[in-house]
C-alpha cells in the first residue's frame, strides 16, 4: 500500500525531533550530589569526603571519623535549550526556566554497639528536566516536489516535557580494616516522565490551493524500581581509592499512555487534480511500562600532594538493549487501513565518562576548587528509538570554594555546561520511501544546550 510523504514526514519529524530536546536522557553524568562532590565534578569515586559517599562511593563512608549528621545541597541552574539554522523569517520561543538543580540529602542514622559499621540514609533527584520549546516560520519556496513553482508556506514545531526522578536510598557500610571499608546503597527509584510535540506545514499553492499537514506526538508513564551500588575504599596517607558497581535497576511497577494525532488535507500526492487527505490517530491509556538503567563499573583516585588535591575518576556505563518502555496496541489508519504502532521505545548504548578535580588549601578556613568532567551521550548512533535520541556531548567545568565557620561549612560554586549537535538521521517510525525530493523544513535545526548553575551547600 502507497505510503503518503506528508503525513509520514510530518510524523517521522514529529517523532525524531521531540526526543532530541532532552539533555539529560541519554547521559549519566549530568547531575552531581553534594557540596564538594560537585564543585569537583563529581570526580570523587576514589575520596573520602563526606554524606556524598552515600551516592558515590558507599565503602568509604566507615572510614570518615566524624561525619557530618545532617548535608543539604542546594543547585540553581539555569538550562538553555535553543533550535537554530531553521532559516529566515524565524521566531523562536523557547523556555528558559531559572530554578533548583537536583539536589542531595543524606544524613546519619546512629546504632549502639555497632563501631565498625555505619547506616545512613539518602533522598537525590536523579533527573528534574522541565523544558519547552516552539519555533514558527512562513515564506516562500518549492515545497511540494510534484507541484509546479514555488509555494507560500508556514511552519511550527513546539515541544514540552517533564521529566521527574527521585532515588531514596539506605545505605551500610563496614570498617574491613582500619584504611579499608566496603558498602552498599539500595534505592527505591520513582520516576514520572512526559512530553507532547506538535508540527504543522502548510503550503498554500499559485491556485489558491492549500495543504495542511499535521502531527502531534504525546505519551507519559510513572516507573519504580530498584537498583543498588556497591563500593570499596581504601583511605591512606598520599592516596585514597575507591572502586564501585551499580547493578541494572529491577522494575517493580508501571503504566503509561501514549497517543498519536497525523493528518493531511488537500494534498495532491499523485497529480490526479484530487486531493490524497489522510489520517492516522489513537491515543490509548493504562498500557504497561518500564524503565531500564545500566550496569556500570567506576573506579577514582585522589592524590594528596601538601595543601593539594587531585582528584580522577572514571566510569563505563554498559549497553541497554532495546526494548519497549510503554508498550502499546497497534492501529489502523483511519484512511488507509495500514497498520501502525505508537510503542514508545529506548535502547542505549555503553559509555565511558572522566573527569578530573582539583581542591587547594589557602587556610585552614578556606579552600578552593576547580573540575573538569565529560558527560557523553550513551545513544546509538542508527538505532530506531523514541525516547533518548539526544546524540551531543556535553562537558562541565565548575569552580567554587569552601569556608568553615565552627563547626558548619558553607560551600558556593559556580559551573557552565555546553555541548550542541546538528540533527542526525532519523528513526524510521512508519516508513519513509516516498519522502525522496520533499522539502523538510527541519533539516537544518541545531540544538544548542547549555546550563548554568549556583552552587550553595552547608554541612554541621
Amino acid at each position: 500500500m502507497r505510503t503518503p510523504c506528508l503525513p509520514v514526514l510530518a510524523v517521522v519529524s514529529l517523532l525524531a525531533l521531540a526526543p532530541r530536546a532532552r539533555p539529560q536522557d541519554s547521559h549519566y553524568w549530568t547531575n552531581q550530589y553534594g557540596t564538594r562532590a560537585t564543585l569537583l565534578g563529581g570526580a570523587v569515586i576514589g575520596s573520602v569526603l563526606d554524606l556524598s559517599g552515600t551516592f558515590y562511593n558507599p565503602g568509604g563512608l566507615s572510614l570518615i571519623e566524624k561525619p557530618a549528621t545532617i548535608m543539604a545541597t542546594q543547585i540553581f541552574h539555569y538550562p538553555r535549550l535553543t533550535l537554530t539554522g531553521y532559516g529566515k523569517n524565524v521566531v523562536p520561543q523557547n523556555a528558559h526556566n531559572l530554578g533548583p538543580a537536583p539536589s542531595l540529602v543524606a544524613g546519619t542514622i546512629r546504632v549502639r554497639g555497632l563501631d565498625k559499621h555505619w547506616f545512613g540514609y539518602s533522598f537525590l533527584a536523579r533527573q528534574s528536566v522541565k523544558l519547552g520549546a516552539s519555533v514558527s516560520s512562513t515564506g516562500v519556496r518549492d515545497v511540494l516536489p510534484g507541484v509546479a513553482g514555488a509555494e507560500e508556506y508556514a511552519s511550527q514545531f513546539r515541544l514540552e516535557e517533564k521529566i521527574a526522578e527521585s532515588w531514596f536510598g539506605l545505605t551500610w557500610s563496614y570498617k574491613l580494616s582500619k584504611k579499608v571499608g566496603v558498602g552498599v546503597s539500595q534505592y527505591v527509584a520513582a520516576r514520572s516522565h512526559r512530553a507532547y510535540v506538535q508540527e504543522l506545514v502548510e503550503a498554500l499553492g499559485a491556485g489558491g490551493g492549500l495543504a495542511v499537514a499535521l502531527g502531534s506526538r504525546q505519551y507519559r508513564y510513572s516507573h519504580f524500581r530498584i537498583l543498588w551500588k556497591i563500593g570499596l575504599a581504601a583511605d591512606y596517607d598520599d592516596i585514597t581509592l575507591g572502586l564501585t558497581m551499580t547493578t541494572p535497576s529491577v522494575g517493580l511497577s508501571g503504566t503509561g499512555s501514549t497517543g498519536v494525532n497525523s493528518s493531511v488535507a488537500a494534498l495532491d500526492m499523485d497529480g490526479d487534480g484530487v486531493g490524497d487527505d489522510y489520517l492516522a490517530s489513537d491515543y490509548q491509556d493504562n498500557r504497561s511500562a518500564t524503565y531500564r538503567s545500566p550496569f556500570s563499573l567506576a573506579a577514582g583516585v585522589t592524590v594528596k600532594i601538601r595543601k593539594v588535591r587531585l582528584y580522577g575518576s572514571a566510569e563505563w556505563f554498559g549497553r541497554v538493549p532495546a526494548y519497549t518502555v510503554v508498550d502499546s496496541a497497534d492501529f489502523q489508519a483511519q484512511s488507509t487501513g495500514e497498520t501502525l504502532s505508537t510503542d514508545v521505545t529506548q535502547e542505549l548504548g555503553s559509555v565511558l565518562n572522566a573527569g578530573v578535580g582539583l581542591e587547594w588549601f589557602y587556610t585552614a578556613r578556606f579552600k578552593g576548587y576547580a573540575s573538569f568532567t565529560t558527560d557523553y551521550s550513551a545513544k546509538r548512533s542508527g538505532t530506531v528509538t523514541n525516547v533518548a535520541l539526544t546524540d551531543w556531548d556535553i562537558h562541565h567545568i565548575v569552580t567554587g570554594a569552601e569556608f568553615f565557620i565552627n563547626k558548619s561549612a558553607l560551600t558556593v560554586g559556580l559551573g557552565f555546561s555546553f555541548g550542541n549537535r546538528e540533527i542526525g538521521t532519523r528513526p524510521d517510525i512508519i516508513g519513509h520511501g516516498g519522502l525522496v525530493g520533499m522539502w523538510d523544513p527541519f533539516d537544518s535545526l541545531r540544538f544548542r544546550f547549555t546550563t548554568y548553575k549556583l552552587i550553595v551547600g552547608f554541612a554541621i
